[in-house]
């Protein structure tokens, strides 16, 4: 006799098979019965929002359509979209949104007719958001694999602001013409003219079944994936280069791979943003970058199904702000009490070498390109503070309640001869950030029993 819990499993092996054959699509296997969790909503993809600052590619408009083409971290057979105007002054009217799976990836506009819907907002075809106001759209039935990248269309009526945005880097999403009106119907995409790289208005896709919950990654670019659209055929001091088509090398989306190649069943989701830094003593930029302890309620802790979070912040504080380790351990020490007093589990990372002082202190130079470096000396005081918090991650702070493991970037990406250096081939050129392969040795480091409350 079949159990529930087993006839759920068999069920959406034969849903997955079944859509496999249809699509063509590889597809990871499906979640074992152990990693089978209650029904509930989680994150399938998801971005942390930035601003609603002016840009070639967020002027505002009026009577505009956008394709935003995203890549989820799990499938899924129901499905809800969160728009939000949170940094937005002033309203914004969705007049048409439509949820489909994108035919090409991201490199075109082209959707699938037979995995398309139109999304209604309690009932509605349309929705005003407020300034500063966020919204899920009714749930659709799309079925789509990990693997396939899925399509928000939106119609925004009448004349809006530049909207709250997520930079997307190097991901493709497209718009109309201005003044062209509501064109989200179109399945060719022939009508979406234009390209970016802003995820504007939508910041998650939220799927709804029997998923063990959602897992944040928290921290600033190189959680956002900067530069992880590069290979590895260099060794620095010599840059990497674009790899064309690397483009689900982000941290979220490894760690999403990760996760469902060991059988786990987990939403991952991007709540990360270039410049952030941990604390506000070193956010020099307010109004345009809320610091972590600011925003990780929000974008972390109000997430559906959140149960997990890699935090993998300060480097910037350090960097950017010349602060003393003791003052980013008081931002991440109240980042893990928020996290703990929630019971989000925290997985904390060690800053890998990278974190130079950058006022009037040795640093890397083309004639010098290890100036800075523990060996040979005199070292970067960044990097000292690098080394000190390092060690607390290590000892005190993997102590704190909340924290259940150590993610340690540092030991896996660290350059013996040149210790505050990446290693020469993992290291993308600009000596702050990985390249593609390096996110994948950096992936490494996490424990995904620790992830998973194994």
């Amino acid at each position: 006799m079949f159990t529930l819990r087993a006839l759920i499993v068999l069920l959406m092996a034969s849903v997955l098979l079944t859509l496999q054959s249809c699509s063509g699509t590889s597809a990871l296997p499906i979640a074992t019965a152990s990693a089978i969790g209650p029904s509930q909503w989680v994150v399938a993809w998801g971005a942390s929002s930035q601003n609603a600052l002016a840009s070639t590619q967020n002027t505002g408009g009026s009577e505009q359509s956008f394709r935003f083409l995203v890549y989820p971290t799990i499938g899924g057979t129901q499905e809800r979209v969160h728009f939000s105007n949170y940094f937005g002054t002033t309203p914004v009217t969705i007049g048409a949104a439509r949820l489909s799976v994108a035919s090409n990836g991201d490199s075109s506009a082209s959707v699938d007719a037979a995995h398309d819907a139109g999304l209604t907002f309690n009932g509605s075809k349309s929705v005003t958001l407020q300034a500063n106001q966020e919204v899920d759209s009714d749930p659709v039935q799309i079925s789509y694999l990990h693997g396939q990248w899925l399509a928000v269309s939106v119609y925004l009526k009448g004349t809006f602001s530049p909207l709250t945005q997520h930079d997307a880097g190097f991901s493709n999403s497209y718009s109309s013409a201005m003044n062209v009106g509501d064109v989200t119907a179109d399945t060719s995409g022939n009508s979406f003219t234009g390209t970016n790289t802003e995820w504007l208005l939508v910041s998650a896709v939220e799927a709804y079944g029997p998923y063990q919950g959602t897992v944040a990654f928290f921290g600033s670019s190189s959680v956002d994936g900067h530069n992880s659209n590069l290979g590895s055929s260099n060794s620095y001091p010599v840059s990497q280069t674009a790899v064309p088509g690397q483009i689900t090398n982000r941290p979220s989306d490894l760690l999403a791979q990760s996760l469902l190649e060991a059988g786990y069943n987990f939403g991952v989701v991007n709540a990360a943003f270039s410049g952030d830094t941990a604390g506000e003593d070193a956010n020099s930029r307010a109004g345009i970058v809320t610091a972590g302890v600011d925003r990780f309620n929000h974008d972390v802790l109000q997430l559906p199904g959140i149960v997990a979070v890699v935090i993998y912040i300060g480097g910037i504080d350090i960097r950017g702000g010349c602060l003393p380790a003791t003052t980013v351990e008081g931002s991440i020490s109240n980042i893990i009490a928020q996290a703990a007093a929630a019971k989000v589990r925290v997985i904390l990372a060690t800053l890998p070498p990278a974190e130079y002082c950058t006022t009037g202190q040795p640093v890397p130079t083309t004639a010098s390109p290890y100036d800075g470096d523990l060996n040979p000396g005199p070292e970067n005081p960044g990097s000292t503070q690098r080394r000190a918090f390092n060690d607390w991650v290590r000892t005190t702070a993997a102590t704190l309640p909340g924290v259940v493991a150590i993610a340690d970037f540092d030991k896996v990406l660290a350059y013996p001869a040149h210790p505050d250096f990446m290693i020469p081939n993992l290291n993308s050129g600009d000596n702050f950030h990985p390249d593609g392969p390096g996110y994948v040795v950096q992936n490494s480091a996490i424990p995904l029993n620790a992830v998973a409350g194994r």
